[in-house]
């Protein structure tokens, strides 16, 4: 690309400092933590909450899949790599914005070239916004 848009320099920058970003990112996890409660029965018939038990829940084929987390110690692990995941699809769908909008631009300089002055407004006949029985004022 010839990057004649002013707007091409800071798009590419945008697209490389959301890449650096990208780069930082390691450990993700997918899913969500959640508490689970449970209200056990006793003999005599009385109830008692137990929990909070902490439960990372995720999608898989389409079904909710729970998994309960046993060492309560791993609990801020989880928390910061369901974290970096959710800053990792940010990042990606900025990035596929900034790379639409270089593709617009890619498109925009190949029209440009093709036609004589830019638009091609003349070239194609097109109107400039009068009626044909109009008349161009001086």
């Amino acid at each position: 690309m010839k990057k004649s848009f002013p707007e091409y320099p800071n798009l590419e920058q945008q697209r490389q400092m959301l890449l650096r970003q990208l780069g930082h990112l390691r450990e993700l996890r997918r899913g969500s933590l959640t508490e689970q409660f449970l209200t056990v029965k006793h003999a005599d018939g009385s109830q008692v909450r137990r929990g909070p038990y902490p439960l990372l829940t995720r999608k898989v084929a389409k079904k909710t899949v729970s998994v309960r987390l046993t060492d309560p110690a791993l609990v801020p692990l989880y928390r910061r790599q369901i974290k970096a995941m959710r800053e990792f699809e940010t990042v990606v769908d900025q990035l596929v914005g900034v790379g639409e909008q270089l593709s617009d631009l890619a498109v925009a300089e190949v029209v440009q070239k093709k036609t004589p002055g830019g638009t091609g407004a003349k070239r194609r006949g097109a109107s400039s916004g009068r009626s044909h029985g109009d008349q161009a004022v001086p």
